[in-house]
């Protein structure tokens, strides 16, 4: 499904009037239904005759409303549990926390600290025991919320523009008289028009019309006792009006009287006929919205996807995603880099708008390159949720700042999207370990940064290949040799691998002596001579690197 949107434009008095009757209306019904089902702790569907009677509305009418007021419900319901789930994940780690701290202030006494420092661990494990117990009673009050009828909690026009009728002066109002009226065009501000593939135009609440020139023109029916219609247009989609066309045109050349019928039985065991209409039919769902600039206008249709067009058995393009850039590689069918890169992906600092958009831009190129190669896209199958709930002090800064940069779940959504758009498959894998098998034992053996050697590993566990890095012997022990990121290596002593166990196991020890090596170089290159110590900087080149096997 995709959604066109534009804005309207010339509207006159009469058409503006009838969009702000229709929201007003349909805003109306949305606000008495969510109470009623709050109050009877009845589902929407049961509250359709009665309605249509109260408010004089269509059945397609009600239908939008109740899907309307169905999904905010359900969007709270689901903020609530990741709510929950996220203040779960900070109690267990302030719980972990306290007896550390509680070790810390016992053995500076037994050693004779200072005053000054037996007092800061004391303060800070108060204030410790203060958060703690303000999560605790967040998480409770999440639950409860939880707990209570299905669409209670609603908020029609937004709980920020509520709460700043409170604090007038700060919040620019001269007056309560002039919050309360931007509260009421807040709740009033949009609607929507529910479609069906078995309707005119795949909307016979708002019907579309292709003119002559390309533009379209909406024929909306208002709600109330009369047929009373309005015309709006003409309108100009800028991206990919030609599906909505195509859309329409599919709707115009159907003839019903055509279509083959199907005889079914009813509950109460009666036949009757159903026309079976063609799988290309699409449900145009329309939504206007009010903003400071007018009318906006949304049209929501189902459009075919492109076929698949990569083959695994060509190899894959494998990507390792990064708080400050993208790195990719692609493999042939044996598991060997073909070429490798870096896209530029740091949205750390940016608006909402502008990491949106460089990580749409990153999208691009590598579906681009992928459709181009005719290979699918390969992923990790990641979840920052739960560390980013559980970060303490104790991480430090720089670790907070990398999490917080990581929009995994925006990147991997955009990949998605277009990859889906370019015919280009994406595939998932397990990441536990590529990042140790990648720094280990592709890195240096290609001439590749430690991420694009991730993403070697990333894709050759696509491909079911090896993944156990490969040591050397010096003076009969086993050493590995991995870059550290930073224009140097660091040696480690390889652990005993034991047969009987799985890789990842050995994996796993592989990966705290490595930990441990790099932590040692980082203590050493503070305690070298400035003239002497690496830098830190790390060099990361946009331009393709060719990796020669």
């Amino acid at each position: 499904m995709i959604t066109l949107h534009t804005r309207i434009g010339n509207l006159n008095a009469q058409q503006d009037a009838g969009l702000s009757a229709y929201a007003e209306r349909f805003n109306r019904v949305a606000h008495h239904l969510a109470a009623d089902m709050v109050k009877e702790r009845r589902t929407g569907p049961s509250f359709k005759n009665a309605y249509l009677r109260r408010f004089e509305i269509t059945a397609r009418q009600f239908n939008a409303v109740r899907q309307y007021v169905e999904g905010l419900a359900t969007n709270r319901v689901e903020n609530l549990k990741h709510q929950e789930n996220i203040l779960s994940d900070k109690i267990a780690a302030t719980q972990k926390l306290l007896p550390k701290v509680e070790k810390q202030i016992a053995k500076s006494r037994k050693d004779g600290g200072s005053p000054e420092q037996i007092q800061r661990l004391e303060n800070r494990l108060h204030q410790k025991k203060r958060k703690l117990g303000n999560l605790l009673e967040r998480q409770s009050k999440a639950i409860e919320d939880l707990h209570r009828p299905f669409a209670s909690g609603i908020c029609f026009g937004g709980r920020k523009l509520f709460h700043s009728q409170f604090n007038l002066e700060e919040n620019g109002y001269d007056s309560h008289a002039q919050w309360l009226e931007q509260w009421k065009a807040a709740r009033t501000s949009q609607f929507m028009v529910l479609g069906s593939r078995d309707e005119t135009a795949g909307c016979q609440g708002c019907v579309a019309r292709v003119q002559g020139d390309g533009s379209f023109v909406l024929d909306l029916r208002l709600p109330g006792d009369q047929d009373k219609r309005i015309t709006i247009g003409p309108l100009r989609f800028p991206y990919q009006e030609e599906k909505l066309r195509s859309a329409l045109m599919a709707h115009a050349e159907l003839n019903k009287k055509q279509l083959p019928k199907i005889t079914q039985l009813s509950q109460a065991g009666k036949p009757y006929s159903r026309i079976e209409y063609p799988e290309n039919l699409s449900a145009l769902t329309w939504r206007f919205q009010r903003d400071k600039k007018g009318w906006r206008v949304m049209v929501s249709l189902d459009a075919p996807q492109p076929a698949v067009t990569t083959n695994i058995k060509s190899g894959v393009l494998a990507i390792d995603l990064n708080a400050d850039h993208l790195a990719w590689a692609e493999l042939d069918r044996f598991g060997n880099p073909v070429q490798t890169g870096n896209i530029s992906c740091l949205t750390y600092g940016k608006t909402t708008e502008q990491a949106q958009a460089i990580i749409e831009a990153a999208a691009i190129k590598l579906s681009g390159y992928a459709r181009q190669c005719q290979k699918p896209l390969v992923l990790e199958d990641l979840d920052f949720s739960r560390k980013k709930g559980q970060l303490t002090e104790v991480d430090g800064p720089r670790y907070a700042r990398m999490l917080s940069s990581l929009s995994y779940r925006k990147t991997h959504a955009a990949i998605t999207a277009r990859a889906s758009k370019e015919g280009v498959a994406v595939m998932m894998v397990n990441p536990a370990f590529t990042s140790v098998i990648g720094r280990i034992h592709y890195a240096s053996r290609y001439g590749l940064t430690v991420h694009q050697g991730a993403a070697v590993a990333i894709g050759r566990r696509v491909l079911r290949l090896r993944e156990v890095p490969a040591h050397r012997l010096v003076d009969g022990e086993k050493i590995f040799k991995a870059p550290d990121g930073r224009n140097g290596h660091v040696t480690l002593v390889a652990p005993v691998r034991k047969r009987s166990r799985h890789v990842w196991s050995y994996l796993s020890r592989v990966n705290r002596r490595l930990k441990a090596a790099l932590a040692a170089q980082r203590k050493a290159r503070k305690l070298d001579p400035p003239g002497h110590a690496i830098s830190d900087a790390r060099k990361i080149s946009n331009t393709p690197v060719v990796a020669v096997a």
